[in-house]
């Protein structure tokens, strides 16, 4: 049984108004082990939390050596559990080597172990539910962190500057994956950057729970051992820089379950190569909260399967609209057939596409967003169709287009080459490109703000293609203008075989 300290020391502060607060630590008590540990009366006075001696932390840093917070106390005959650890608790006592911390607490505070420059290590029992903000901040020593499956929430900057971190300690994924953390320095991986099942093994292999329906935010920041991800079909949400830093990360395969992808959840994951996504049309439904939220911005190159790679892209006719950002720097692709149920293409959508060189915009689709092909810079040929009521800032910009045909008939203004901002084309492609609008509407384009930014500008088709005939065609194959087989005509340049071995290009409109 502890020994007891019935005297409490009392302080008397001063205040400039003339008044005076009597601040103290409420009680005192002397554990089996000779060590005296501080309490304040909380809940009511039906429990203790245990805090410093006295009116401020500074002024004994009391605490040192190895301190075991008890299950529960007695004082003057009244037992009570010790349910929390106060802020400040432990601040600056750098001679602590150690804490045990009983399964009663519910509650570590703020700043409760910031500076304990010798702390070592640390267990967070399965009782704590909330470790706030700065609780372990600048704890040099500490190398190794043991996080309860109860706890909920870590507070901004819990664990920052504890530069000595290398292991973090977590057995239960769907817990750790469900903690909101207030920054992404109050996770401990943002310092310790490898993961563990137990204190001797390694997770590298991460398999993401089927109970877990959202990855938090911050949840593996920096965790850089991780080699691969398995995300089961329950997550419908990735949170903000959920795996951001991950940078032994090779491949990841996101199900068909997710619609929500957070700013910043793959960012510096500069090893992906590979983003499986074995249903694109779930894809194209995704919402990315910002352009480099998706994990092509690294990867680059987009997969079906482990082994098979996407380059000719075919969005399936169930799509009705291409998100922002949906396959923003996936130079893998070199083609894209977009289907007349595509009404809006977002902002991003296809940016840094490079290996594309051309692209035919169907006549169902009504809006191109801002940035939407922007640095598509292997682009040589743009057909835009004859329902396009808007088109973004930069759709086009930062590609060299030679032929640009657009089938609107009442154009609409966009914006020019005349500033380096928010031009919908780049420069050479209004001083050099050729533009071919329909006929009886080349004054309309002259006089229209962006499109008479055009040098040359010219009605009809170009002359080296034959509109479609009334009679039949005899045609043996049918090709895009990047040679990829087409089953059936579709919107745009075509390209037909002949059966006498000639070769014809037509505008389908």
């Amino acid at each position: 049984m502890e020994k007891q300290i019935t005297l409490s020391v009392l302080f008397t502060v001063l205040f400039s108004m003339g008044c005076t607060k009597v601040i103290a630590h409420d009680i005192e008590v002397v554990n089996e082990d000779g060590v005296i540990i501080y309490y304040n009366y909380a809940n009511n006075g039906t429990e203790l939390a245990v805090t410093y001696r006295g009116s401020s932390y500074s002024e004994y840093n009391e605490y040192s050596g190895n301190v075991v917070i008890p299950d529960e106390v007695t004082y003057m005959n009244k037992t009570r559990k010790v349910t929390s650890i106060e802020s400040e608790a432990f601040m600056s006592c750098y001679a602590l080597s150690s804490v045990s911390i009983s399964n009663n607490v519910t509650s570590i505070g703020s700043n409760a172990f910031t500076g304990c420059q010798r702390l070592t290590s640390m267990t967070i029992p399965n009782s704590v539910k909330s470790i706030e903000k700065n609780a372990f901040q600048t704890c040099t020593g500490l190398t190794s962190v043991t996080i309860g499956k109860s706890v909920t929430s870590i507070g901004s900057n819990a664990f920052i500057y504890c530069n000595g971190l290398m292991k973090v300690i977590v057995k239960d994924i769907a817990a750790w994956c469900k903690i909101s953390f207030g920054s992404n320095d109050a996770n401990p991986l943002y310092c310790a950057k490898h993961l563990y099942g137990d204190e001797n093994t390694e997770i590298t292999d991460l398999v993401i729970p089927n109970s877990v329906t959202s990855i938090s935010n911050y949840a593996f920041w920096n965790c850089s051992d991780l080699t691969s991800i398995t995300i089961p079909n329950s997550v419908t949400t990735i949170g903000n820089y959920a795996f951001y830093g991950c940078s032994g990360l090779t491949s990841i395969s996101i199900p068909n379950s997710v619609t929500i992808i957070g700013d910043g959840a793959f960012y510096g994951c500069n090893s992906l190569q590979k983003v499986i996504v074995k249903d694109i049309a779930a894809w194209c439904k995704i919402s990315f909260g910002s352009s480099d939220a998706n994990p092509l911005y690294c990867a680059k190159h987009l997969y079906s399967d482990e082994n098979t790679e996407i380059t000719d892209l075919v969005i399936p006719n169930s799509v009705t609209s291409i998100g922002g950002s949906t396959f923003r720097d996936c130079s893998g692709l070199t083609s894209i057939t977009i289907p007349n149920s595509v009404t809006s293409i977002g902002n991003y959508s296809f940016k840094g596409c490079s290996g594309l060189t051309s692209v035919s915009i169907p006549n169902s689709v009504t809006n191109i967003g801002g940035s939407a092909f922007r640095d598509c810079n292997g682009l040589t040929s743009v057909t835009i169709g004859n329902s396009v009521a808007s088109i973004g800032d930069f759709a086009f910009d930062g590609a060299d287009i030679l032929t640009v045909i657009s089938l609107i008939e009442n154009p609409f203004s966009i914006s020019g080459k005349t500033s380096d901002y928010y031009r919908t084309f780049s420069k050479n492609t209004y001083n050099n490109a050729t533009l071919y609008v329909p006929v009886g509407s080349i004054t309309k384009y002259k006089s229209t703000v962006g499109w008479r930014d055009f040098v040359f500008i010219e009605e009809g088709i170009p002359s080296d293609i034959s509109s479609l005939q009334k009679e039949k065609i005899n045609e043996s194959k049918r090709y895009t203008l990047d040679g990829k087989p087409l089953a059936q005509p579709q919107n745009g340049l075509n390209i037909i075989k002949m059966t006498d071995g000639t070769t014809k290009k037509i505008v389908v409109k």
